[in-house]
C-alpha cells in the first residue's frame, strides 16, 4: 500500500510538473524525496564510474546533518563579479517554480555552491579552471538528519514532454541510484606527501608582514589577513573520501565539505566559521577571530584559553570582526543579540575567540543576499574592509581562489546556511594547494603568524596524508 501511494505521488507530482510547464511555456525543476535506509552518506561518492560525476559532499557532525550529491541537473556559473546577482534571480525563480512531492517539509532540493574569495581574476594559474562562482543542483542528492535519510531525486521536465516517458525515465533513475549505492566505506587510504613548497617562502611572508605592518595605522587601517599556499605533492592514490573520514572523525565541531568538478580540481576542507544561517526569517552568525594552541593536557590547555582571552592583541582582532559584522547587519535586523564577552571554541589542535551573533530580519532578504551583504568578513579580509582588501591585493603573491570565500546551500524557500571556506585546499594534477591566513594588527609579529598557519595548514596536510602525519 506504502508503494502504491509513493508511485501515486509520483505520478501525480510528474503531472503537476508537465502542466506547469505547458501553461508557462518554460522548464520546471521537479523533485521527488523519499526515504532510505543509509546512516552514512559518504560512501555514496565512491563508485568508480562517478570519478567523471561533479560530487559534492558536506556535513556536520555535531549537529548530525549531511548530503552528498551526485550528478546535476542544473549549474549556474559566472567569471564575473557582477553576475551574483543574476545568479541569485535564476536560483530563486528556479526554485519558486518548481515542484516538490516530499514526505518532509525539510527535504527536497538543494542548490549547493560557492564562490571565490576575491572576484577578480588571480595571480597565478592556480585556479584557472574553477570558476568563480558556481552553484549547483544535484541530480541525486542523499540528506541526512536526525530523523533519518532520504534520496532527493530532480530532473527537468520541458513542456510537450510525454507524461508516461517522463515517469518510467524518473524510475529509472531512482533505480539506477538505488541499485549502485553501496553500503560501506573503503578503508582510509594511506598516501606519501612529499615536496613541500611555502608560496611565499618564510623570507617573503616575513618581508610581507613587515610591510603590511607599517602601512597600519589606528583609525585608517587596522588589519588585514595575510593568506599563505603550501604545495604538496599527492600522486594518484589520493582520496578525497579517506581525507573527509579523518576530518569528520578529527574535527566533529566543523564543517566538513568538498566540491569536486570533473578536470576542474576537487576543493575540499573542515570549516570551524559559519558566514550565516537564515531560517523562516531567523538568522544566526558569528564573530571568530583570535587563535591559540592547544595544550598537552587540561591544565596547559585551561592556561592557554585563558591568554587567549586576555590577549590584547587576540581580543582586538576579535572585536574589529564582531563590530563589522554588527554593523553590516544592524539595516536589517534592529535587535541583534550577542554576548558582551567571546566563548572559547575549542578545536583539536587550536582554540578560538568566538562570539555567537542573531536577530530576527526585518525584510524578505534571502540567503544569498545575506552572504553577499556579508562578505568578506574582516575575519578574512581586514578592517575597513575596501583598504584592507587592495593591500591584500598588492600584498599577496597568490590566489586565494575559493580559500576564505563562502560555501553552502540555498533550499527550495530561499533559506540556507553558508560557511567560510578556511581550513582548506585545492587538489589538481596530483597537487595539493593548501591554505591558511592570519589576521595582521599592529601588535602583529612575522615570527608568531607563522607558527599560527602552521597550526592552522596542519589538518588539511594531516587530511591528504590519510591521517598518518
Amino acid at each position: 500500500m506504502v508503494e502504491l501511494t509513493k508511485e501515486k505521488n509520483l505520478e501525480r507530482g510528474i503531472s503537476n510538473s508537465l502542466e506547469k510547464a505547458n501553461n508557462f511555456s518554460k522548464e520546471i525543476l521537479f523533485s521527488y524525496s523519499f526515504r532510505f535506509e543509509v546512516r552514512d552518506l559518504l560512501p555514496i561518492l565512491t563508485h568508480p564510474a562517478d570519478k567523471n560525476t561533479i560530487r559534492i559532499y558536506w556535513e556536520q557532525p555535531s549537529q548530525g546533518f549531511s548530503f552528498a550529491g551526485l550528478g546535476s541537473v542544473l549549474e549556474f556559473q559566472s567569471t564575473k563579479k557582477e553576475n551574483l546577482e543574476e545568479i541569485n534571480s535564476q536560483i530563486k525563480t528556479t526554485m519558486e517554480m518548481g515542484v516538490s512531492v516530499t514526505d518532509n517539509s525539510l527535504i527536497g532540493p538543494r542548490i549547493i555552491g560557492g564562490f571565490a574569495f576575491n572576484p577578480n581574476n588571480g595571480s597565478d594559474n592556480t585556479w584557472q579552471n574553477f570558476p568563480i562562482k558556481y552553484f549547483v543542483l544535484p541530480e541525486c542528492l542523499g540528506t541526512s538528519t536526525d530523523d533519518g535519510t532520504w534520496l532527493t531525486i530532480s530532473r527537468i521536465i520541458h513542456p510537450d514532454e510525454k507524461v508516461n516517458t517522463i515517469i518510467k525515465e524518473f524510475n529509472r533513475t531512482i533505480t539506477f541510484y538505488e541499485n549502485r549505492l553501496p553500503v560501506t566505506l573503503p578503508p582510509i587510504s594511506r598516501v606519501a606527501v612529499d615536496k613541500f613548497r611555502d608560496v611565499p617562502d618564510r623570507e617573503t611572508y616575513n618581508s610581507t608582514i613587515f610591510s603590511v605592518l607599517e602601512k597600519i595605522k589606528p583609525g585608517q587601517l587596522e588589519k588585514v589577513v595575510i593568506s599563505r599556499s603550501h604545495h604538496v605533492k599527492v600522486g594518484k592514490d589520493f582520496s578525497v573520501i579517506s581525507a573527509m573520514q579523518v576530518l569528520r572523525n578529527a574535527y566533529s565541531n566543523c564543517t566538513s565539505f568538498f566540491f569536486s568538478l570533473p578536470k576542474k580540481g576537487t576543493f575540499f576542507g573542515c570549516t570551524p566559521e559559519r558566514l550565516i544561517r537564515l531560517k523562516n526569517g531567523y538568522i544566526q552568525t558569528e564573530a571568530l577571530a583570535g587563535t591559540i594552541a592547544r595544550g598537552n593536557n587540561m591544565e596547559e590547555d585551561r592556561i592557554l584559553g585563558e591568554k587567549l582571552l586576555e590577549s590584547h592583541k587576540e581580543r582586538e582582532e576579535h572585536n574589529l570582526v564582531m563590530e563589522q559584522i554588527i554593523r553590516k547587519l544592524e539595516p536589517i535586523i534592529p535587535n541583534i543579540k550577542c554576548p558582551k564577552s567571546p566563548q572559547i571554541l575549542k578545536l583539536k589542535n587550536v582554540q578560538h575567540l568566538q562570539t555567537p551573533i542573531s536577530g530576527e530580519l526585518e525584510n524578505d532578504e534571502q540567503i544569498l543576499d545575506l552572504v553577499e551583504r556579508l562578505h568578506p568578513t574582516s575575519a578574512v579580509a581586514g578592517t575597513p574592509t575596501d583598504k584592507a582588501m587592495q593591500v591584500i591585493g598588492e600584498m599577496e603573491g597568490h590566489d586565494r581562489g575559493w580559500y576564505s570565500g563562502p560555501i553552502g546551500w540555498i533550499n527550495g524557500r530561499g533559506d540556507g546556511e553558508f560557511y567560510v571556506a578556511l581550513r582548506s585546499a585545492l587538489v589538481k594534477d596530483e597537487e595539493a594547494h593548501v591554505f591558511a591566513g592570519g589576521g595582521i594588527v599592529s601588535e602583529s609579529h612575522p615570527h608568531t603568524e607563522w607558527e599560527e598557519t602552521e597550526l592552522k595548514l596542519q589538518p588539511i596536510i594531516s587530511a591528504l596524508s590519510g591521517g598518518q602525519i
